[in-house]
């Protein structure tokens, strides 16, 4: 009987150790994807001198975590300040509705029979060629599209441009603007030299084979 109850009790012991391996482990991943990225505000990243990046994101965004291994190894061999936009002062928002009406392009429509007609006779290689990924996403607006996103009519195709449109009087101390996270900014002496959006744009930035959330073609 007392050998029996010492078998229950190292297989307990076995157990509630095997539970908390299993949770320390991606703690101890996370812990070590970030230990090179350091936290700063902006007072601070404005009174820093020299070239770095400064790294825009959010624990619980999704696009943040796809990249986090680029982000790292990036820190790895030049200084990256990580920000979260939500706990500083003086970030103000894009206006994406404005940058969709004037560059975003409709470019054709889904027939009455289901077929994707494309204007001007574009092909699938043209609309590549004018749009591309690394700028644009295709997509077919839905009645639920269309909800979210003035301008745009249901079951046409349009050109999305995804890039937000910066100019260097959007990124001072007092007027910083932060369309959406990720985002990463190349400064140097104090001043914003490039900056990159979204997975996609900082994946092809720093020639990742880390693949974007989001399809380029979505016509469905």
């Amino acid at each position: 009987m007392e050998k029996k109850i010492k078998i229950i009790i190292m297989s307990i012991i076995i157990v509630v150790f095997g539970i908390l391996i299993y949770r320390l482990i991606p703690m101890a991943k996370e812990e070590v994807l970030n230990s090179n990225v350091e936290q700063v505000s902006l007072n601070e990243i404005f009174n820093t001198k020299g070239h770095f990046y400064v790294y825009f994101s959010r624990e619980d965004c999704r696009y943040c975590k796809n990249i986090e291994k680029d982000i790292n190894d990036l820190s790895s061999n030049l200084t990256v300040y990580m920000v979260d936009p939500e706990l500083c002062e003086n970030i103000i928002g894009y206006d994406w509705d404005e940058h969709e009406l004037k560059y975003d392009v409709e470019i054709g429509e889904m027939l009455s029979n289901g077929d994707i007609k494309y204007y001007n006779d574009l092909t699938e290689k043209d609309i590549k060629e004018q749009y591309p990924a690394i700028d644009y996403k295709i997509v077919l607006a839905n009645e639920r599209y269309v909800e979210l996103h003035k301008g745009k009519e249901a079951g046409k195709i349009y050109a999305v441009y995804t890039h937000p449109v910066l100019e260097k009087s959007d990124f001072q101390i007092d007027n910083f603007c932060v369309p959406a996270i990720p985002i990463l900014v190349e400064f140097d002496s104090n001043n914003v030299i490039k900056y990159y959006f979204d997975d996609k744009e900082i994946i092809e930035y720093l020639g990742s084979d880390t693949e974007p959330l989001d399809k380029y073609w979505n016509l469905e």
